[in-house]
């Protein structure tokens, strides 16, 4: 997929900048008058083209970092770049037009507009970013076609099952042609067949495509569909696993020693 260039707002990005960096990125949440670290220092880099999958107990602070990775939160320390702009330099109205420009965002609960059909549930993003409602509504039912549920265009969200609901989301995710999707356990409310028809379709979108995901899940056999398992506790990162060319996993370079275990939510 092609991106589109970046709004005003926004520096070009260096063509050899990943697309998402955190530095040294930390988390405290004020619970009456208890601070509650939830990240610790997290380093992560994102490149062109990889399939991320972050991976943890509950609590362990994924959900939170991929809150701050797609500008949704402010870090309490650290730093994180899309296409090498510091958000931290960008004021509210620029976090959210680079979020609506070179972000896309899948969520378990998939987060449709219920009163709108699919079409024009994926139609909306293009339309805030100034788009006409023909060329959007165009676009949106091309979108639709590739995620292999055109036929349901004019149906609303609750006349859809789980799984259509959520390839709505990824192609209302893709509207914009991101430079990054952030996906929320995107199989955490599906079936084990909308599960595999889900990873598909992402798998197809990263191999074949080139689009590049983060993707939260407490699933083992999903994070597995990526590229790169991120293991993480205690808001830190602890251990990283690369798929290598035979499709094995094998400890990342400079990553922890030894597999850490899977602990289910």
């Amino acid at each position: 997929m092609t991106a589109p260039a970046p709004s005003e707002s926004a520096a070009a990005p260096s063509a050899a900048s990943p697309v998402v960096q955190a530095v040294g990125l930390e988390k405290t949440f004020l619970l009456g008058t208890n601070a509650v670290p939830a990240l610790r220092g997290v380093d992560l880099s994102v490149a062109s083209g990889e399939w991320v999958a972050i991976m943890g107990p509950s609590g362990c602070g994924k959900t939170t970092l991929l809150g701050l990775l797609g500008l949704l939160d402010r870090p309490t320390a650290g730093t994180v770049l899309i296409d090498g702009v510091d958000a931290a330099q960008l004021s509210e109205n620029q976090q959210a037009d680079l979020r609506r420009d070179r972000l896309g965002f899948v969520f378990q609960f998939y987060s449709l507009v219920p009163m709108l059909t699919a079409l024009e549930n994926v139609a909306v993003p293009m339309q805030l970013a100034g788009r006409s409602t023909r060329e959007a509504q165009e676009r949106a039912q091309a979108l639709l076609e590739q995620v292999g549920i055109g036929q349901r265009a004019g149906h609303l969200p609750s006349e859809l099952s789980g799984g259509q609901q959520q390839r709505v989301a990824i192609a209302r995710a893709l509207a914009n042609d991101p430079a990054l999707v952030l996906l929320d356990e995107p199989t955490g409310d599906l079936d084990q067949a909308s599960t595999r028809q889900t990873l598909d379709l992402l798998s197809e979108l990263n191999g074949e495509r080139g689009a590049t995901l983060v993707m939260v899940t407490h699933d083992v056999k999903v994070a597995r569909a990526a590229s790169r398992v991120v293991h993480m506790l205690d808001g830190k990162i602890l251990h990283e696993e690369a798929r290598g060319e035979d499709g094995s996993f094998a400890s990342a370079p400079g990553a922890g020693e030894g597999e850490l275990p899977t602990v289910n939510r």
